[in-house]
């Protein structure tokens, strides 16, 4: 009778411990998974403010020029550098394009306004 306590014992245990094996596996590979739009905030924030300054520059020189037609046909591509790492060009990039439209639309905005 003894023994059979042990054994039920030994099997939950065993249970128990694939269970937390199998947790913590899961857990591991949700943590490697890619998710580049938080591995280089650097990049995004770098990104961002290039294209704030030259969004917000853009959406003044088009006021002036165009007054209240619609002018943004599209937004420029950044320049990279070579050197730079996968994650961090690919953040520039989205951090330059959402920069880019906060500086453009504002200015824009407000020429629109006046007219």
């Amino acid at each position: 009778m003894g023994n059979k306590k042990v054994d039920r014992t030994k099997k939950t245990l065993a249970i128990l411990l694939a269970v937390c094996f199998v947790l913590s596996v899961t857990a591991a590979s949700v943590n490697a998974a890619d998710n580049s739009e938080y591995k280089n905030k650097d990049g995004y924030n770098a990104g961002y403010d290039k294209g704030h300054n030259e969004g917000e520059k853009q959406g003044k020189a088009d006021c002036k020029q165009y007054g209240i037609k619609e002018i943004l046909q599209k937004i420029p591509s950044p320049s990279t550098i070579d050197s730079w790492t996968k994650y961090y060009e690919e953040n520039y990039n989205k951090g330059y394009k959402n920069g880019y439209l906060d500086g453009y639309s504002p200015n824009r905005y407000t020429c629109l306004k006046k007219e």
